[in-house]
């Protein structure tokens, strides 16, 4: 999300720090991954509004192998580093996190149909970014 790994590390360092004062006031343990992925994302959204320039290369799309048929994890990672981010999180959330369109609801403080809407756009915008790129869907 931040596109810059010293910033992610520091960041990081905040969200445990916070999440281990705010430990006392979880009430449900079992929902303990959307409350510490909604302490991380405010974290990040704090960190990007304090101006902080993206470093986001732009270099031309590393070679492939075509018989694979699918991107590696560089190339993901650089299509998602172009896209703003409240594309970019709700992707993060449900494609890499494997959470529900419920928890990241919960975690975006939106209604799920936003949550529907919002990984919609991001999935075309992130497509089309790809094919930029040069990447053929």
């Amino acid at each position: 999300m931040l596109g810059d790994r010293s910033r992610a590390d520091d960041v990081s360092q905040e969200v445990w720090a916070r999440a281990l004062r705010a430990l006392p006031r979880l009430r449900q343990p079992d929902r303990f991954a959307p409350w510490l992925l909604t302490i991380a994302r405010r974290s990040v959204t704090a960190n990007l509004a304090e101006g902080y320039d993206r470093n986001v290369p732009d270099e031309p799309p590393p070679t492939r192998d075509e018989t694979a048929g699918v991107l590696d994890r560089t190339q993901v990672i650089d299509g998602l580093a172009g896209l703003e981010p409240r594309e970019r999180e709700v992707l993060i959330l449900f494609y890499l996190h494997d959470l529900p369109v419920d928890d990241c609801a919960q975690i975006l403080d939106v209604p799920a149909g936003t949550v529907k809407s919002r990984l919609n756009r991001a999935r075309g915008l992130l497509r089309d970014r790809m094919i930029e790129k040069g990447y053929q869907p």
